[in-house]
Parts: C-alpha cells; structure tokens; sequence
C-alpha cells in the first residue's frame, strides 16, 4: 500500500466515485424520470362514481294475505310481481302432481302450436330474406346462452322459444317445408290426451286487485305500512326480532299498493348523507341484478349522534323484488361527474398568490392546498383540485371549481398527463 501507484490508482478511484456520485444526484433532482396517466372524465351513471352506504334493511308492502283450504296440488298462474283483477285467477288446484306437471306440459304445447300456426299462415314470412334470418337466429342463440351462463335457469324458456320459432321461420323461407300442419296436429293429439286425463280440483282467486306474491312468511302484519315513515330504530329492531309463522293455509298475499318501502338503520354518519326527498339507486347483490330507484322519504334519529332508521320509497316492482324482505342493500347516495385521477397523484403543496384588494393594491396569500403534478411539455406544474368524492384508490375532481377559490392558474383538466409516480416532485421540475 505504501507504492506511490497503487495509492495514485486509490486517489483516483475515490476521486471518479465522488464526482459519479455528485453528478448522479445533479441529474436526479433535475431530470428524474416519472411515470404518468390521463386524466379522464366519468359521468355520474358511470361505475364508482357514487358515494354507496351499505345497509341491512326491511321491505316493506301493505300486503293482504290470501287464505285458503287446499287438498290438492298448487300450480300459480301469475308470477310474482305480476298484476291481477279482483276476483282473478292466480292458482289452479289438481290432485295429483302428475296433473300439475300435465297442465304445465299443456301450456308448452299450447305455445308451440300457436307459433306453428303463426308461420304456417299464408304472408306471414314473405317480406323475410335469409340474410335477416340468419342474424336474428345469431342473437336468439346469444340470448339463450347468455341467460344460461348467468344461472336463471328459470328464464331459460323464453329465449329457447325464441330461437326455435326463428329456426322453423327459416325452414319456411328456405322452401325446406311448406308448412307445419302434420306437426300441429301431432302436438295437438298430445295436448287433447294431457287435458283428458287431468284433474282439476278448483281455482285460488285474488280477493282484490293488486299485485301478487306467492311467498308468505309472517311479516306481512308486523311492520305497518300506514305509520312507515315514522318508525325509530328502535321500533325497527324490535319487530325484526318478532317471532314469526306464516298460516298453515297461506296460498299467497295481495300488494294493494303500487308504492313499497325499503328501511334500514344506519350509523349518525352515515344519516347525514340521507336527505328527505332525494333520490337515491338501491342495488341488492344478493337478490336481483337490477338497480332500484328510490326517494328517501324519512330519516328518523333522536339526535344528530344517533343511529337513524331511513326510510326508502320506491315504485318498482318484479318478481326478484317482490320476493325481498331482510336484504342487504348498497344505497347510492350521491352521484359525481368530473376528472378521476388516482390517489397516489394526489400531494399537498405551498402555493403563494397575488390578489388585488378593493383599493387595488396587490398582497400575496400563502395556503397549503391539494392538487397534482401535470406534464406540461419536460416540466412538472402543480394544479390545485377540488375533490368532489374519495376512495382509496382515486378522487372525482371538479373540472369547473370557482376561480376564486383557486390559488393555482387553472385546475386539472381532461387528458392531462398526470405524474402518478416519482420523488422530489415540486412546481418547475425539469423530468425526462
């Protein structure tokens, strides 16, 4: 170590680390590279762009509870949700099993028939090209597998009748048939041999006009429909936790009115963002894949502090809705429209502003805001924001706050590039 090269080589090797070292972090705190995405703009009916409270709650429907001694086997006529006349026919009663299973085997052929007879009526496939054909038969085979693949193996016969009337349609038009007549004859002898040997015992019918729902489960007279819009949480829970049983000779219940309500006990934070008469989208994961508009017609708390029981008007009804009771329920409170940017592009910085006061005469103002790093050519600006909504993951901004308000220029914009990624960020940095 005491060779004077070996220690001029050692100098020199310091010396090349040290200036390599200094160099490094001059480039760095000039021209540090940063990673970027666009800001866009999301619509209030877009996905996430609503701010949700997740509930459990209780529907309620002023429901007439349908009783009726019955020996035989029940077949419902009209679906849940569906309408019916005073004096209606919602179910029909057989002996056996087998005769039910027989009257559901006549409707089949019921249908088939008609629709056999529809396409073997003179004109009523002429003014239809193969082209068309072809492509509806496309979108029936579609509908069909969608509905399969979603699991509602119980709307599946529709979109099957659907494609097989298309593909007969096409038999015709092809000239493969000229008509269907040894068909309709075929299925006709089989419908007439079904109804012969059936039994039909009698008929359920609706005491009054409403719509009908074939579950009955003993809360049908626990929570009062008239004096809704005034229940306290208290009064919510304790019915909940009423002992239940629905009568031994329940066949159904009647909704005498179109209007139902939706309740539900939420934290004094969450009742804040319920206000009486706006309008609110029920989602019920568990139950239906359609939404639900609502309009919130009370929020009942003994103080602000307090829990809150909310009380949700809503006007739809089919037959998923109309089977709901206790359901968990994700309300959509608010809607935002605006600029999404991701969280992580969101910083606090120091911005100073010169204002002219009433005399004219100039100050500065000094604020520590929220805002984002934008890209505006090889530099780094800082832009205020004004966020609307927040998550975890990202903030709706306003992209038309009001200029007073702004200690920047201008706010975020659309298409913006915005630095989501990157160390000693700050206004005028020069990036590559």
């Amino acid at each position: 170590m005491n060779s004077p090269l070996i220690r001029r080589l050692a100098a020199f090797c310091v010396a090349f680390l040290l200036l390599f070292y200094i160099g490094y972090q001059v480039y760095n705190a000039n021209y540090t590279s940063v990673k970027t995405e666009v800001a866009v703009y999301v619509q209030a009916d877009d996905p996430g762009t609503a701010e949700v409270v997740q509930a459990t709650g209780t529907a309620v429907r002023k429901e007439s509870v349908i009783q009726q001694q019955t020996n035989g086997v029940v077949t419902y006529v009209v679906e849940d949700g569906g309408k019916v006349s005073k004096g209606g026919t919602i179910a029909e009663l057989y002996a056996t099993e087998q005769d039910a299973a027989a009257q559901q085997q006549i409707e089949t052929l019921n249908l088939q028939i008609s629709q056999l007879q529809k396409l073997s009526s003179p004109g009523s496939t002429y003014a239809v090209d193969q082209d068309s054909l072809t492509k509806q038969i496309s979108q029936k085979l579609i509908a069909l597998l969608q509905t399969s693949a979603s699991g509602e193996y119980d709307a599946l016969d529709e979109p099957r009748e659907d494609l097989l009337y298309v593909l007969n349609e096409r038999q015709i038009v092809t000239n493969k048939v000229s008509d269907f007549n040894d068909r309709i004859n075929s299925l006709t002898q089989q419908r007439d041999a079904l109804t012969a040997n059936r039994q039909v015992l009698g008929t359920v019918t609706a005491p009054s006009a409403g719509t009908f729902i074939s579950e009955v489960d003993g809360y049908e007279s626990v929570f009062d429909y008239d004096s809704i819009l005034t229940i306290t949480p208290e009064q919510y829970q304790q019915k909940l936790e009423t002992q239940v049983s629905p009568p031994a000779d329940a066949v159904g219940k009647i909704c005498g009115e179109f209007k139902w309500y939706f309740v539900c006990v939420v934290s004094a934070q969450d009742a804040l963002k319920f206000i009486e008469g706006n309008a609110v989208s029920l989602s019920f994961p568990f139950a239906t894949s359609d939404s639900v508009t609502a309009v919130v017609r009370a929020v009942n708390q003994e103080s602000i502090e307090s829990q809150a029981a909310v009380v949700l008007e809503c006007s739809t009804m089919n037959e998923e809705l109309a089977r709901l009771r206790t359901e968990t329920c994700s309300v959509s409170v608010t809607e935002y429209s605006g600029i999404r940017v991701s969280q992580k592009a969101v910083h606090f910085a120091e911005v100073t502003r010169t204002v002219e006061n009433e005399d004219g005469e100039e100050t500065t103002d000094t604020r520590e805001v929220k805002g984002v790093y934008v890209m505006h050519g090889s530099e780094i600006v800082f832009r205020q924001i004004v966020p609307l909504y927040s998550t975890s993951t990202y903030v709706i901004c306003d992209p038309n706050p009001d200029p007073e308000e702004l200690m920047t220029s201008e706010t975020v914009q659309l298409y913006d590039e915005i630095v989501v990624e990157g160390t000693d960020l700050y206004d005028g940095k020069v990036v590559k």
